[in-house]
């Protein structure tokens, strides 16, 4: 194994730990329900949130849950956009982190390679829509976007364009509850399959493009 590999997978591990034991101090269920009763100070319950959707990629916590309150506490018209926006400023910390992280030896560079490859066969706002549409955990994609060197800009409107469907089933789902409930909430495996396959439809042209054009060129 590469010393570049061994030194990376070790970083991994100390945040993975790092990130372990703060989730155990710090349970979900007591700070949403801590969000629930700041929901009548507006400015408070910003602040919280935002600290919230910022914190969370290194909690090991779902961003449904998030989503999950605010359409419990503000119904769908407000919690859906806002969802959206938290999406998108959850998934910066760990793209900020592997863009600052990426190298281009170890385990780092291979999956920045094999990203940037794959960014320039379908353009990086594609690539992050298919990915956030795909049932593959939110966090992942983050720090895979970064690795690649996806630009912020591409990064972020890929991110709230692909997080609309699982956002707006989290929202309908905490607005349809009667007590808030986290533990409840899952989709069922057909909605994740249409969900999903609709990662497929958007990369289907620019792959078929790619492959097409790799065929007359053999």
């Amino acid at each position: 194994m590469e010393r570049a590999t061994r030194r990376q997978l070790l970083g991994m591990a100390c945040l993975g730990s790092l990130a372990a034991a703060v989730a155990v101090v710090f349970s979900p269920t007591d700070v949403i329900a801590e969000l629930e009763h700041l929901a009548t100070h507006p400015l408070q319950f910003a602040v919280a949130l935002g600290a919230v959707y910022v914190l969370r990629p290194f909690l090991l916590w779902p961003v449904s849950s998030v989503a999950i309150v605010l359409g419990y506490v503000y119904g769908p018209l407000v919690a859906f956009p806002t969802a959206l926006a938290g999406a998108a400023l959850t998934g910066l910390a760990p793209f900020a982190v592997a863009r600052y992280a990426s190298s281009d030896t170890g385990l780092f560079g291979s999956i920045g390679a094999t990203g940037r490859r794959f960014v320039a066969s379908v353009g990086e706002t594609r690539g992050v829509v298919a990915a956030r549409l795909s049932p593959v955990p939110g966090d992942p994609i983050s720090y895979a976007a970064g690795l690649s060197e996806v630009s912020v800009g591409a990064f972020l409107l890929g991110t709230v364009v692909g997080e609309i469907p699982w956002a707006l089933a989290a929202v309908l789902a905490g607005d349809s509850m009667r007590t808030l409930s986290l533990s409840g909430f899952s989709l069922r495996p057909a909605a994740v399959v249409a969900i999903a396959s609709l990662s497929v439809v958007v990369l289907a042209g620019p792959l078929y493009n790619h492959l097409r054009g790799d065929a007359l060129t053999d």
